[in-house]
């Protein structure tokens, strides 16, 4: 018997690295008969693990007296009997992730939430407001959305939970099958990216915003102080909104104003984390709890059917990083929850700036892809159809960080109503609409490029886990920083004299990100107020744009990082005053009694001036990896092995490229968008998983790999140890 345990964004069987190859299969939108002709498939395919919503709404069921009960087994329609379909796959020896919400999206009524939970159908339910307090509801049926503090709604998700738990609890054991659950959907109402000011202003919610800064600053008399305000009580607070169209000067106009930007995303967060871990008390099962962020990114356009397509419709649309970094603080979480990502992102073969968002995202903690676009090309980008896109996008996550990843989905599907939903038929009459599987269990080319990558990562996965992508330089976030960057998209909104705008994502992150790709370097990223000291003295080299406010405990924390001798890059203002304007220059003198030495200080923004690189250079840190124009690529190095990820966005002719990692140089000749992975161990390639067959162009290039005295080419797709 094995012993699954999961630590530092991994599962581990007994003490080796388990990469997870999961696909998602939508039991609830498929008849019970497809079950396990599907899940045969899908292990055939190299899949070791099945993910699956648990939709409250489709199992929920609600006499005419208005009684509720749960039906788990299928009595009142066969898609629902779960219990069958975990049974099914235990009986394959995968491994089970289950996500029963309560809300779980999957372009459900309601994201999946019953009739009875929303505003729209139960007026006993408070509805969850935005900032202009307009009702907040689900895009795909525009159905009034809950309070989630609301009593009555908590009540019913506690119900929901305790209906749950018993139908799980048999798959637990050291072994699994049950390995780890996913409560939510891209945090609240999917809602990772979101801005501050898009919910949370019902009166349930901001009473509890109200009980928080209670506990901030602990009476009235405190907060006036330090807000330069005169309120009687906490309950005369209100949070902040967006200023009106036509007002002439919007934005902060003082230092405490700053302040009510903080408390609010103080908030935001909180609202996040203190969910999560409410539902994890409801549920009260013993496993690892994953997430699925959103990526780093603004929403995406869906051609959600009846809906009108607006883009790039605000001028906050620069600041969607700073957004996620105020809010998702996941280095302060980890007690809570574990890191996972998805990628609905674009088409990152096709598109750098995706590309560049999906390691970002993947480079912010360790944790599982929870959801790789495979086969949604109505409601996302038509190219999404061609196998090429998952192939090249799964990989970028993994070369990213990502210790695992979840098709999504492997099976497309035809069998549901529009008491479960209503809308996506009237885009595609199967879910989604180009799935490895089709709907009549049929095996699509997709699904034989999922067979190929999943292939590799079950033959390799566990030796690759154990290598290391060995960062260079790591950015530290610092939350409040991004709290304020959120409402202030450029210098219109920001009317501080003498005081620089703060920056975390957008002017400092992103820009980062992207110089050290392009110059070869490797980056991490974490909280700077999670980071204990002896982690931060661990690191190779920190770096932040820095404003004229930090905390006096990160301050210190960083003053004692340089002071130690470790190299500090810092732009901006250095801070001479506290998160509340308290007098505090500790960073400030430690920056400038080391200037020049183990510190480089540059008081324009090193990120958006390109001073990034050199700065890395001239403190004598060198990149490990380069390679040639057009391209990218990770090298990951164990004990014996080298396992290097390539991606090249030239769309067509024959192109000559060098990977030169450690020491070693790997050539290649690709083709159109061709990307891959290879593993190299004692100094030889043993494998490689290589798509080289461009669906979206119709070209079939010849690969060829050149290491030392070895020699290999493949035409079209192939593995070398298939």
């Amino acid at each position: 018997m094995h012993k699954i345990t999961y630590r530092q964004g991994r599962f581990f069987r007994d003490d080796a690295p388990l990469f997870i190859v999961a696909a998602d299969y939508q039991y609830y939108r498929d008849r019970r008969d497809h079950w396990a002709d599907r899940l045969d498939k899908l292990k055939a395919a190299e899949v070791n693990t099945i993910t699956f919503y648990i939709p409250w709404r489709h199992h929920l069921q609600v006499d005419p007296a208005g009684r509720r009960s749960y039906d788990f087994t299928g009595e009142t329609k066969d898609s629902r009997d779960v219990v069958t379909f975990m049974k099914r796959i235990a009986e394959r020896g995968m491994y089970l992730i289950a996500k029963p919400g309560p809300f779980v999206h999957s372009e459900l009524n309601i994201g999946g939430l019953p009739d009875v939970s929303s505003p729209s159908f139960n007026p006993e339910i408070t509805v969850c407001r935005t900032h202009d307090g307009k009702p907040f509801t689900w895009d795909y049926d525009q159905a009034e959305l809950p309070s989630p503090f609301d009593p009555t709604f908590d009540d019913r998700v506690r119900e929901w939970f305790s209906a749950v738990r018993p139908m799980l609890l048999p798959h637990l054991g050291d072994d699994g099958p049950l390995i780890a659950l996913q409560l939510n959907d891209e945090t609240v109402y999917c809602t990772a990216n979101s801005p501050p000011w898009a919910y949370g202003y019902d009166a349930y919610s901001v009473g509890y915003f109200r009980q928080l800064l209670t506990e901030r600053y602990g009476d009235i008399d405190a907060y006036n102080r330090l807000h330069g305000t005169t309120f009687a009580n906490f309950d005369e607070i209100s949070p902040p909104v967006l200023p009106a169209d036509d007002d002439p000067k919007p934005g902060p106009k003082r230092p405490a104003d700053l302040l009510a930007l903080t408390d609010w995303a103080m908030f935001g967060w909180r609202m996040r984390r203190d969910l999560y871990a409410r539902y994890v008390d409801y549920l009260d099962i013993k496993l690892p709890y994953l997430t699925n962020y959103a990526g780093i990114t603004p929403p995406i356009v869906e051609n959600v059917p009846g809906q009108e397509i607006v883009e790039n419709a605000s001028p906050y649309d620069p600041v969607y990083a700073d957004w996620w970094f105020a809010h998702n603080r996941i280095d302060t979480d980890a007690d809570v929850y574990e890191y996972g990502m998805i990628s609905w992102l674009g088409v990152a073969a096709y598109d750098m700036g995706v590309f560049n968002r999906y390691i970002n995202t993947a480079r912010r903690a360790p944790g599982i892809n929870m959801e790789e676009n495979w086969g949604f090309a109505k409601l996302y980008d038509e190219r999404s159809k061609h196998p090429i896109i998952p192939f090249f996008q799964t990989l970028a996550s993994v070369a990213g960080g990502a210790t695992g990843y979840v098709i999504f989905v492997g099976v497309s599907t035809d069998y549901w109503d529009e008491t479960l939903d209503r809308v996506t038929k009237l885009q595609c009459p199967t879910f989604p609409s180009d799935a490895p599987i089709d709907a009549h269990g049929n095996c699509r080319p997709m699904y034989d490029t999922a067979r190929l990558v999943n292939g590799f990562f079950a033959r390799h996965g566990s030796d690759f886990l154990a290598a290391r992508l060995e960062a260079d330089c790591t950015y530290l976030l610092y939350a409040d920083f991004a709290a304020v960057s959120s409402w202030v998209p450029d210098a219109n909104h920001w009317h501080l004299d003498g005081y620089d705008i703060p920056r975390c994502g957008y002017e400092g992150l992103e820009p980062f990100a992207i110089a050290m790709q392009q110059a070869g370097y490797v980056f991490d990223m974490t909280e700077l107020d999670a980071l204990s000291l002896d982690r931060l003295l661990d690191q190779r080299s920190v770096t932040l744009h820095s404003a004229f406010f930090m905390a006096e405990s990160a301050q210190n924390k960083l003053a004692r990082y340089v002071e130690a001798g470790k190299k500090l890059l810092i732009s901006g203002q250095l801070p001479d005053r506290t998160e509340t304007f308290a007098p505090c220059t500790r960073l400030k003198d430690a920056v400038l009694a080391h200037d020049g030495r183990n510190v480089t200080y540059r008081r324009e923004n090193l990120f958006t001036t390109g001073g990034i690189v050199p700065a890395l250079d001239a403190a004598g840190i060198k990149p490990n990896v380069t390679y040639s124009d057009g391209g990218r690529a990770f090298v990951y190095r164990g004990e014996r092995d080298y396992f290097i990820f390539f991606f090249n966005f030239d769309r067509d002719g024959t192109h000559e490229k060098v990977v030169n990692f450690h020491g070693h140089t790997l050539h290649l000749t690709v083709g159109s968008k061709t990307s891959g992975v290879v593993r190299i161990t004692d100094n030889k390639i043993v494998d490689y998983a290589i798509k080289a067959a461009n669906e979206v162009e119709q070209i079939i290039d010849t690969v060829t790999l050149t290491y030392n005295d070895q020699k290999l080419t493949v035409t079209g797709d192939g593995a070398m140890g298939s």
